[in-house]
């Protein structure tokens, strides 16, 4: 792991920490960060819809200060990137955040009931490597134009 990523991830984990009024040393935040990211070399090796353990792990600590109560176990998520509403899938994205360092920039979508039926049962949508933000009704359109 480089120092860039490090610093880089800590200051958005700090910047995510102050939103909170969390109060967590910077040990333990350079702690968490390791702990999710040892298991790198066990992410992204299917391009299931579905996460194993360590994917689960990753993407929970990932998007925790947004994800509220959604949990990444036993949803079936779909990427887009990178640069947009590019089909992807998470084998794709992990060889994105090996080759960049552990860095990647990314958004998480998550569906409400209709949405989900909407997009044949996703429950989620990560999109990395884009500069647009995209509506949820954009996403789905462009997975119905998939099937």
């Amino acid at each position: 792991m480089t120092g860039l990523f490090v610093t880089a991830f800590i200051l958005v984990q700090c910047i995510s920490i102050m939103n909170t009024n969390e109060q967590i040393s910077h040990e333990e935040l350079k702690q968490n960060i390791a702990d999710t990211l040892k298991h790198l070399d066990k992410m992204g090796i299917d391009s299931s819809e579905f996460f194993n353990t360590y994917e689960i792990e990753y993407f929970n600590e990932r998007f925790k200060d947004f994800r509220k109560n959604f949990d990444f176990e036993e949803k079936k998520i779909c990427f887009f990137g990178p640069g947009g509403l590019v089909f992807s899938d998470k084998q794709k994205y992990f060889n994105s955040l090996k080759n960049n360092h552990s860095h990647i920039q990314d958004d998480l979508y998550i569906f409400n009931e209709f949405e989900k039926e909407e997009s044949e049962g996703y429950d989620a949508v990560i999109v990395y490597w884009s500069k647009r933000i995209y509506s949820s009704k954009d996403l789905v359109k462009r997975m119905k134009e998939k099937h």
